[in-house]
């Protein structure tokens, strides 16, 4: 029998919700799940993606909407011939696997870019008006760590505490979080986001401030 693949930052984030009481919901793995490296929408599964749906059927945690694997009506294959009906680039780049519920702020895995295991970065899509596309991990799982973070940061933030909305903004205020990513930088150093990003002035400064916080610590 093949090993359980760890998912050390899915089992972060679900433990933050918990702790810090975001919204939790875990529905049961389902069995039309894709497989990993199977074809998808034209392109090998992420394994990393897939090794999450052994373990849940979508889920909501905190601010992030997994979307559920199975041919359903708001289903991932259906959401994502949906949203390539349209032209915009990054929906043919990318195959989206969440978002935060009820706003134009996506996730997806870019399989042109996974490395010799099949793993692939995310990155994050904001489809309001012209797409913009930023990278935010080296992986899913760097995913979910990542924004476990981000959950433990608005917990800390006053405004949220009172009144439950955050001042600060994932992934624009997290950049620190992002740059600590070290497969993701050497990704970033060698450019190899260029082919989403091509002359993106907000895409590109995106990647200046990671360079930043890699290069000299923030300051």
């Amino acid at each position: 029998m093949q090993a359980k693949t760890a998912l050390p930052g899915l089992e972060r984030l679900v433990e933050v919700c918990r702790k810090h009481g975001f919204p939790l919901e875990t529905p049961s793995p389902e069995p039309t799940a894709p497989a990993a490296g199977e074809p998808f929408l034209g392109s090998p599964f992420d394994p990393l993606l897939a090794a999450a749906y052994t373990r849940l059927g979508g889920a909501m945690l905190g601010e992030f909407l997994l979307y559920r694997p199975g041919p359903h009506e708001y289903g991932l294959a259906k959401i994502n011939e949906g949203m390539r009906q349209n032209d915009a680039e990054a929906f043919h780049s990318s195959l989206v696997f969440g978002q935060e519920p009820n706003l134009a702020y996506y996730y997806g895995t870019v399989p042109e870019l996974a490395d010799p295991q099949g793993v692939q970065p995310v990155v994050y899509i904001d489809a309001h008006d012209q797409p913009l596309i930023l990278p935010v991990a080296s992986s899913i799982d760097r995913f979910f760590d990542l924004f476990s973070r981000y959950l433990e940061a608005m917990a800390e933030d006053p405004l949220y505490v009172e009144e439950h909305h955050s001042s600060i903004a994932f992934p624009w205020d997290v950049p620190e979080l992002v740059a600590r990513d070290e497969p993701l930088v050497r990704m970033v150093e060698a450019n190899h986001f260029d082919i989403l990003l091509k002359d993106d002035e907000h895409s590109r400064n995106w990647l200046a401030r990671i360079r930043q916080y890699v290069r000299h610590g923030g300051e």
